[in-house]
């Protein structure tokens, strides 16, 4: 049997010791790469979303009131920033050809009064009674297109904004070029000021959250302090191909017409009730160069890297896609872990 050097025994006794004493100094080493961190638990919230856009206020009804045919402008009865009634008479145009009309409506109306006498009696043919019938009634529509082309009446309550013709002067269709309101021809612009239309353009991912009847918030930023309620009334039937957005109005009260139209707001529209995990706003960290967000969360004292998609914000919070609730989430120490980078928790910050 062949004998082992003592030398050899002693040398892989002291390699065995040198291990063993070397072990707790690895593990403490490893241990004190642990980056420390604090951590929130991710917080399951039911709530109602409000969706935000930018909006301009419009008259909830406007019209620039003409005539179909051109004419000189007589009498104006009520000054600009009056408020009229529905059926009340704004202006009187030139009669010349009303009284033209009404002079051969008269004519023709004794012309046919007499052929109808003389019908009866058979002395005329049913193709000359039917000849002059038709011209008489003409007549009368003719009147009464001339007689409508010489007054101007509101077709709704509302504000004379402005005489787009003066006293004197001839209406010839030419429109009006305010940016922003209606183009078509006209003597006087009528707008009913008691309630108020926001339009907002709403992107095409948004708009199946929206209906008719969901309750808004606007805030002017001529008013900041002032929150006014309103509801959603329209959402345009399609989008544009320039934008993908839809038009949506959202129509509020203007009783003592502090609000203007062209006045800026920021409206808020009132999703239903929902629930989604939040985070703390400064758990989520975006990579650099990226739009990519997302949280670090504890398991197994390690760090394990969480992609997430932010929903709403609240607050210092954010509801976000992509974690359960009740995991233990990063804030502090976050910008220097990778995953899988062993952590340890030094509490829950204040």
């Amino acid at each position: 049997m062949m004998k082992i050097p003592y030398s050899l025994i002693a040398m892989t006794i002291g390699l065995m010791l040198a291990g063993c004493s070397q072990s707790p100094q690895q593990s403490g080493k490893q241990e004190q790469s642990a980056q420390p961190v604090t951590t929130v638990s991710s917080e399951e919230q039911t709530y109602h979303p409000w969706l935000s856009y930018g909006a301009t206020a419009y008259a909830y009804r406007e019209a620039n009131l003409g005539t179909a045919l051109p004419g000189r402008v007589e009498k104006i009865h009520y000054p600009e920033g009056a408020r009229v009634e529905e059926g009340d008479l704004l202006v009187d145009l030139s009669a010349e050809l009303y009284a033209q009309a009404l002079a051969e409506k008269k004519s023709l109306k004794k012309d046919f009064e007499r052929v109808a006498r003389l019908r009866e009696k058979g002395s005329v043919t049913q193709q000359k009674y039917d000849h002059v019938k038709a011209k008489y009634k003409a007549a009368k529509a003719k009147a009464r297109m001339m007689r409508e082309n010489c007054q101007i009446t509101a077709p709704f309550d509302g504000t004379i904004v402005d005489y787009l013709v003066k006293e004197g002067e001839n209406f010839l269709f030419s429109p009006s070029l305010k940016a922003g309101y209606s183009h078509t021809s006209g003597i006087v612009q009528l707008m009913h000021l008691e309630r108020l239309k926001m339009e907002a353009d709403v992107n095409e991912k948004e708009l199946p959250l929206l209906e008719e009847g969901q309750q808004a918030k606007v805030v002017f930023d001529a008013l900041p302090d002032t929150t006014i309620r309103g509801e959603v009334t329209h959402i345009d039937p399609i989008l544009s191909t320039s934008s993908h957005t839809a038009k949506v109005e959202v129509t509020i009260n203007n009783p003592d017409h502090d609000l203007k139209p062209g006045m800026y707001a920021q409206m808020q529209i009132r999703m239903p009730e929902t629930t989604h995990v939040f985070v703390p706003v400064n758990a989520i960290y975006r990579q650099p160069g990226t739009g990519n967000d997302y949280v670090f969360i504890v398991e197994n004292n390690q760090a394990r890297r969480k992609p997430i998609e932010r929903l709403r914000t609240r607050g210092k919070k954010v509801a976000v896609e992509g974690i359960a609730a009740n995991k233990p989430v990063v804030v502090h120490g976050k910008n220097k872990l990778n995953d899988g980078d062993p952590v340890q928790v030094t509490g829950n910050p204040s």
